[in-house]
């Protein structure tokens, strides 16, 4: 009796077990699914998630914080997380912006400032010019209301780039939920998600889309296939550029060409002919995408001219060997990369967003990457151009930053132009295209061991990396490693992945990764509903009776919330920020031009009352503070209102309207002649 009741509790467990051994086989198997059946469900599936975002008006901004500094409580439209003050360049300027756009109408040319500015340059905006078709992430907004809108131009860009690394995963691996799982990875990186903005997405988006091009045009017959697949390509390397944001573009040119010209080289089974007619269609897609660039830019010539000539960030070179910008112990953080929810990082980076990076989970493989060029040589069948390119491109980005001595070519090589810590979205680009290139490679191995030698030095890379950062966290900012909770289970997560990496190994290690990721820095935007319309409070509204009844320039004294209300009433204002100077603003400002080092730049111009201040003077790199004088030739030639959040007693300043606005007052003050 007991041998049969032993019997019956022991099958339902081994019952259990033998179907978690199916699935187990199921998912970690080779799909049997053609490739591009795989690659139509992958890619239904990120436009399905894009679908419903946009449906519910969902989006990660902190402009929950202006929402607090107007009503000085917590926005109810933030559904989960905290908003980030660090994410000044999205809540503060870009968002407002955005609104104004549409109170607008939608201009190439604003008037927000005096002198207005072009839109289509710097702020990734939403305007009306055949340009527009290279900005997708935009369209919504010639069709969708406001807040559903934003929910488009928030993600768009963010699953263009997730979904262009699934493809080269899985057109590489031949496994769809390790593609996606290891493609989610990336795109939780912590540099993209303290940088989370489509300047960021474009240009790794593109790399890899280009790699993943080359690949299939090189495997398919089919010619409608590889004209198709090169349209994308081109298309997307044309919305790349035309964000005109080099610090991003350029690193991450690098480890795409390298991966490109290396695959050209490895192509098994095609000769130099057909190979080169095969990617032909993306030759004709370059040469169309550059005739498309250079109208872009000879229409909008004057504006570049302008930016260019400026001196911050116009006039920035970056010199080789300047590691002193590069903060190795934030940039190879690794899983330490959740310290960053620390409120302090000092001796660890400047600020949260500076100090993000990547987990490289394709640089913890180079020993397995290095035995596979090896094994291949000297089985006798030649070179891994693609690893090695790959590798060749990581190691100029790692000479920009610590090899000194080589400007003249990192000018030509346009490098100069990267400006510190920004260069690590190249080498996060060319550590995902390892870890493709290196699992791609084991599997496909017939007939040769892998040796255990890889395995050991690929986990020792891991534990020996986060021993080093481990010990600089303990003597240089140990409240950022008070604050990486949990890293050990991290690290124990990470170093099985990386083990399983270097065995060939693809969707456990891809589902530990995306884990890893998620936690490390899955939590630093907020879930988000809708926009924060400040037209519709009161304030706004009393904005715009006032400017309609009597219309005239504005400035802002005070908080943030007074400058964002004034943006996105779309009145005309000297308070705001700047992508670079509008001379006919600054020839009101300054005639003489004897401050033009201080606002001939990308800057916050913010405006004081206090009469100690000086009339100009540059705060910060980035933030320009003029002084109000209301009785002084510059407010009585060209100011005609004025908002502040707290009463100014000036002569020459009558209040007309006092606005109490949730937890603070706004007051509005017409500007009256002198006595």
């Amino acid at each position: 009796m007991q041998d049969v009741e032993s019997t019956r509790t022991t099958r339902p467990a081994a019952d259990l077990r033998h179907s978690l051994l199916l699935l187990y086989v199921r998912l970690t198997r080779p799909s049997t699914m053609p490739l591009r059946r795989q690659l139509l469900i992958g890619l239904a599936a990120y436009a399905v998630l894009l679908v419903l975002l946009v449906a519910f008006g969902i989006n990660g901004s902190s402009m929950g914080l202006l929402y607090a500094e107007m009503f000085g409580t917590r926005d109810p439209a933030i559904l989960r997380g905290t908003p980030r003050a660090i994410r000044s360049d999205e809540w503060l300027v870009v968002s407002p912006l955005t609104v104004a756009q549409v109170q607008e109408g939608l201009p190439r040319t604003s008037g927000l400032f005096p002198g207005g500015f072009d839109t289509s340059i710097v702020w990734d905006l939403p305007y009306r010019e055949w340009s527009v078709l290279l900005r997708p992430h935009m369209w919504g907004f010639f069709f969708l209301p406001l807040d559903n809108a934003y929910a488009m131009k928030w993600w768009l860009p963010f699953l263009t780039m997730a979904a262009a690394v699934f493809v080269l995963l899985c057109t590489l691996w031949r496994r769809p939920l390790a593609s996606f799982a290891v493609a989610g990875a990336f795109a939780a990186a912590p540099f993209f998600q303290w940088w989370f903005g489509s300047g960021s997405f474009w240009p790794p988006a593109a790399a890899v889309a280009a790699c993943a091009g080359t690949v299939l045009m090189l495997r398919t017959d089919r010619t409608w296939v590889r004209w198709v697949v090169a349209a994308v390509v081109s298309y997307l390397v044309v919305v790349a550029v035309v964000a005109l944001y080099p610090p991003y573009l350029i690193p991450c040119l690098y480890p795409a060409v390298g991966f490109v010209a290396g695959w050209l080289l490895v192509a098994r089974g095609l000769p130099w002919r057909d190979r080169l007619r095969r990617v032909a269609p993306l030759a004709v897609g370059a040469v169309v995408a550059g005739l498309v660039l250079v109208a872009f830019l000879l229409t909008r010539r004057d504006t570049i001219d302008a930016v260019v000539s400026t001196v911050y960030p116009g006039q920035r070179l970056t010199p080789t060997g300047s590691s002193s910008t590069f903060s190795a112990l934030a940039m190879f953080a690794g899983v330490f990369g959740i310290g960053l929810r620390a409120a302090d990082t000092t001796g660890f980076a400047a600020n949260q967003s500076e100090g993000s990076s990547f987990i490289f989970f394709g640089l913890y493989l180079v020993p397995s990457a290095l035995w596979l060029v090896w094994s291949r040589w000297r089985r006798g069948r030649g070179v891994d151009w693609a690893i090695v390119g790959v590798l060749a491109s990581l190691a100029l980005l790692f000479a920009f930053v610590y090899v000194p001595g080589w400007d003249a070519i990192a000018h030509l090589l346009l490098l100069d132009r990267v400006v510190g810590p920004r260069i690590v979205i190249g080498m996060g680009v060319g550590s995902i295209l390892l870890l493709a290139l290196v699992v791609a490679r084991l599997r496909d191995l017939e007939d040769v061991r892998i040796p255990v030698w890889t395995t050991a030095a690929s986990v020792a890379t891991v534990l020996v990396w986060h021993w080093a950062v481990h010990v600089g966290l303990t003597r240089n900012a140990p409240q950022v490693l008070e604050a990486s909770i949990a890293w050990g289970v991290l690290l124990a997560m990470l170093t099985v992945a990386i083990g399983m990496f270097s065995r060939g190994r693809a969707t456990v290690p891809g589902v530990l990764v995306a884990l890893v990721a998620l936690v490390v820095a899955g939590w630093v935007n907020p879930i988000y509903r809708g926009v924060f319309d400040m037209r519709a409070t009161d304030v706004g509204r009393a904005i715009e009776e006032v400017d309609s009844e009597d219309p005239g320039s504005w400035v802002s004294v005070g908080g943030p919330a007074g400058t964002a209300v004034l943006r996105e009433t779309g009145v005309e204002a000297y308070s705001g920020v700047q992508g670079w100077p509008s001379l006919p603003m600054w020839d009101d400002l300054d005639p003489e031009g004897d401050d033009e080092q201080s606002w001939n730049r990308y800057a916050h111009v913010n405006w004081t009352a206090d009469p100690a201040a000086p009339e100009i003077v540059l705060v910060t790199a980035d933030v320009v503070q003029v002084r109000l004088d209301s009785c002084g030739p510059i407010a009585q030639e060209n100011i005609e209102h004025v908002l502040s959040q707290q009463p100014i007693d000036q002569p020459c300043l009558r209040e007309v309207e006092s606005v109490p606005e949730g937890g603070s007052t706004f007051h509005i003050y017409e500007v009256v002649p002198k006595p």
